[in-house]
């Protein structure tokens, strides 16, 4: 039986079914911010790109959107995700309500700094990672909408 599975059957074995779904409240805090800045800020990038800069390709406008947005969803949602990271990393945790715990120890400790700890990386990987993610989306939906609509 391979890693994964062991510490399943242990978390189940502690915890009940429940454990699977410890840490929801610190994923639900880290994905609402994220997801929030970085399809907003996709749509509005597009937008201001179309409106400003109107000789833009649509590729360069969603690759270029795409990364931005990536960037700023992780700039807002890093310091939700440190905490949830260390809540769901530990074999401990409660199902709900070690979230504000973690999150207040990690700023008593490091300060409100501490909250963004690894964000270089991150925002390094976001760039290019999302770019190519909107750009794979926006020509997928384009090759669907010619292949389906057109006649």
């Amino acid at each position: 039986m391979f890693p994964p599975m062991i510490s399943l059957k242990k978390m189940v074995r502690k915890q009940g079914y429940k454990s699977l779904f410890c840490g929801l409240d610190a994923q639900l805090m880290r994905d609402g911010p994220f997801y929030a800045f970085f399809f907003g800020s996709y749509e509005m990038s597009c937008f201001l790109f179309r409106t400003y800069v109107p000789s833009m390709p649509e590729e360069l406008n969603y690759f270029i959107s795409g990364g931005l947005a990536g960037m700023l969803g992780w700039t807002a949602a890093m310091p939700f995700d440190v905490p949830k990271t260390n809540v769901q990393s530990r074999y401990d945790t409660q199902i709900v309500g070690s979230y504000f715990p973690q999150m207040i120890q990690i700023t008593k400790e490091r300060g409100i700094l501490g909250l963004y700890n690894g964000l270089g990386p991150t925002l390094v990987r976001a760039f290019p990672a999302n770019a190519a993610l909107f750009l794979g989306v926006e020509m997928g939906k384009r090759c669907f909408d010619k292949f389906l609509w057109e006649k």
